[in-house]
């Protein structure tokens, strides 16, 4: 394919090196040959990235609050200069830019990383009064504007089946894994592990970490460490908890490192509530947490959520548990921890399972397929 299609992601809020933006995404589209390039706001400096260019329209970081008012006015002259093929936007404030682009005669798609009327819903700074007016207001100009545009994905089910009943279009590209080459790890080395759990990502206010903390402080000899974004409150609150102690907070981890911390864990652990967003009791296939720990090879303790659940219950590759349960999160990390082997086996069948089902090979084709038919290729 030829190198004169260019395929510009513009993104607000989120990490250059995001794991579905960046190593799924812009790497699959640059080894189908398409000429792709980041534009960010994250106000670091530009550079190359494995042949990806970051380009920063800010020369420092811009709050949330100048992204969420300011998004259009910051990107727009840069997008223009890049003049890409298409663009490929990844925040709700970005919308406006997209009706700008079009209007420029440029392809636009939306990436729906968020139920964003729901996620409105549940917005704990915004007065409850205020919500659902803010939410209905937002879902009709979002309905207005997509629309007009060429194509939306997003990693929820749920959302996808409303954009396709609403807007007659919506294609699910789900957060599966990357399957990495990997030495398979003995059971014996597994079982030499110290009682490790570990949490991986940005740290939600809805990701039940103090759940975990008080799980963990009745539990003797069990550690839990997290890599990832922690706002200070959340780490306070953790490092203020009876087990404390014991919990460790690492940062963000490259992906080297990442793999380490992996390697060194019994089990990783991604309990969040039943969220709007998150399809509710339903669940999402947008979670990366949950299939990164399968494809480590690491047995899951999970939300009950029905999609994680069939899951669970069809490949034997972890616990499932309800959100807010300290005795059921307590016996479920009990219970790897007492028997090790068996807890070996979920996480090889875990691996399987990606290998089998959830990997992004599959939603790779689908999204490339996605750009060739924007651009007639």
């Amino acid at each position: 394919m030829s190198s004169r299609f260019k395929i510009c992601h513009v993104i607000s809020g989120y990490y250059r090196r995001d794991a579905r933006i960046f190593y799924r995404q812009c790497l699959s589209l640059k080894n189908h040959g398409f000429d792709v390039c980041i534009l960010t706001n994250d106000g670091h400096s530009n550079e190359v990235i494995e042949g990806i260019p970051i380009i920063s329209c800010t020369n420092e970081p811009a709050g949330r609050k100048k992204e969420l008012l300011m998004a259009r006015h910051l990107f727009y002259n840069h997008a223009i200069a890049i003049d890409a093929d298409v663009y490929q936007l990844h925040s709700p404030e970005l919308l406006p830019l997209g009706v700008k682009l079009k209007r420029h005669g440029k392809a636009v798609v939306y990436d729906a990383h968020e139920d964003m009327p729901n996620h409105i819903l549940e917005k704990e700074w915004l007065p409850p009064w205020s919500r659902q007016l803010v939410s209905r207001a937002f879902a009709l100009y979002m309905n207005r504007v997509l629309t007009r545009f060429d194509e939306v994905i997003s990693p929820h089910s749920h959302v996808v089946h409303s954009l396709q009943k609403r807007l007659g279009k919506g294609i699910l590209i789900a957060n599966f894994p990357l399957v990495k080459e990997r030495q398979d790890s003995s059971v014996d080395e597994y079982l030499a592990r110290k009682n490790l759990f570990c949490y991986s990502g940005t740290v939600y206010s809805y990701s039940n970490q103090s759940t975990i903390a008080a799980a963990l402080s009745e539990i003797d000899d069990a550690y839990y460490e997290i890599a990832g974004y922690i706002d200070d409150e959340q780490r306070e609150m953790l490092s203020n908890s009876a087990a404390g102690g014991r919990i460790s907070c690492l940062g963000r981890l490259s992906q080297v490192e990442l793999a380490k911390f992996y390697n060194r864990s019994i089990a990783g652990i991604v309990v969040y509530d039943y969220k709007l967003n998150l399809g509710y009791r339903l669940g999402s296939y947008g979670t990366n947490k949950i299939f990164e720990y399968m494809e480590a090879g690491l047995p899951i303790i999970c939300t009950d959520y029905d999609l994680w659940k069939d899951i669970v219950d069809r490949y034997k590759c972890g616990i499932c548990v309800k959100p807010g349960d300290v005795p059921g999160l307590r016996q479920a990390m009990h219970a790897i921890m007492a028997d090790k082997k068996a807890a070996f086996q979920m996480g090889i069948n875990g691996r399987q399972a990606v290998e089998k089902e959830f990997n992004w090979t599959s939603e790779e084709a689908k999204y490339c397929k996605m750009f060739s038919d924007l651009l007639k290729v």
